[in-house]
């Protein structure tokens, strides 16, 4: 699954000599990571790929994460950032709360910015674009909103969040 090839890259040298630029598109998508339509709250389903991602973390206590939060086309746009960004910062809170806080710096909504699926889809045909993506970060400062705000998740693309 996703965490498997999470894991392959954090052992890998591509992320060991990676520059933080460099891996700012590299996103991995989980697919069980929901919620409860229309709010924040994660849905009992995500427990596992929660207890996933922090076994991660603990078993490399030197990667840190930045979490994305997507939604698809339906609705306000403006609804949708906020919404995204509150389930991304919803995401980091769990993972803090579970330990892992430093590990866990950076979380941000991106809304319907990536989205590829028509607003006028089927819900189903729409699932792909909401999602919560995490990428590995390097360094300690944060970088500039205008730097992430175009990057998209990439592999794993069946997920959630909206």
């Amino acid at each position: 699954g996703i965490e498997d090839q999470m894991i392959k890259f954090i052992q890998s040298a591509d992320y060991k000599n990676a520059t933080p630029d460099a891996l700012k598109d590299k996103w991995f998508s989980f697919d069980d990571l929901n919620f409860v339509f229309g709010k924040t709250e994660l849905t009992p389903q995500s427990k596992r790929q929660v207890d996933n991602i922090v076994a991660i973390l603990k078993a490399f206590p030197d990667v840190k994460l930045k979490i994305g939060g997507y939604t698809d086309k339906k609705g306000d746009d403006n609804n949708n950032l906020k919404l995204s960004d509150s389930r991304a910062k919803a995401v980091q809170a769990v993972l803090q709360k579970a330990g892992v806080a430093a590990q866990v710096p950076e979380a941000e909504g991106y809304g319907e910015k990536f989205a590829t699926v028509d607003e006028a889809a089927t819900d189903e045909a729409r699932q792909v674009d909401r999602k919560t993506a995490v990428r590995l970060i390097k360094g300690d400062a944060k970088p500039a909103a205008a730097n992430t705000a175009n990057t998209a998740p990439a592999g794993n693309t069946n997920a959630n969040a909206r």
